[in-house]
């Protein structure tokens, strides 16, 4: 009686272990759906890799910009969410991860960013910041393909629609 207990119970462990290993690889694909995505890993929607909170950004994707809610939702990268400023420090998501007017698309080469344009400072050229962290920002924004103004506006009315 007692071995089938532990022989039911060790069953369930494993089964409940997979279903865990199984939804955090589902979202692990989620890195690779954002530009730059892999400068910062989990750690670009979450506040200590993946399974820990979710940082600004990370909120702003899981509520706004995933087909599906579930483990299997995939990141709606696009001017939309390039134009956002998620964590609130000034500079817009897209113009933190090199791609300012949100037209990168899976599978394309990581974009460079443009930080080094009329910034004068070259060393800029290519490096990408964290959109989920206000401690992590870039040198002024450029213009995005959306304003951001604009945007928000946008999310007032459909907010107002519903």
């Amino acid at each position: 009686m007692m071995c089938r207990k532990m022989g039911a119970l060790l069953t369930a462990a494993v089964f409940c272990g997979g279903v865990v290993a199984e939804e955090a690889a589902a979202r692990g694909k989620r890195v690779s759906q954002i530009p730059n995505g892999s400068a910062f890993s989990c750690n670009t929607c979450h506040t200590a890799g993946g399974g820990s909170p979710l940082n600004p950004f990370g909120t702003e994707i899981f509520t706004n910009f995933l087909t599906a809610t579930s483990a299997a939702g995939d990141v709606i990268w696009g001017p939309e969410l390039a134009a956002l400023d998620s964590d609130g420090d000034g500079a817009t998501n897209g113009a933190e991860l090199g791609d300012t007017g949100g037209t990168w698309v899976v599978g394309d080469a990581n974009p460079t960013g443009d930080h080094d344009e009329g910034e004068g400072d070259s060393s800029l050229g290519g490096k990408v910041f964290n959109p989920g962290d206000p401690a992590s920002i870039p040198p002024a924004s450029h213009d995005t393909a959306v304003d951001v103004a604009t945007w928000g506006q946008i999310k007032q009315l459909l907010d107002v629609l519903d």
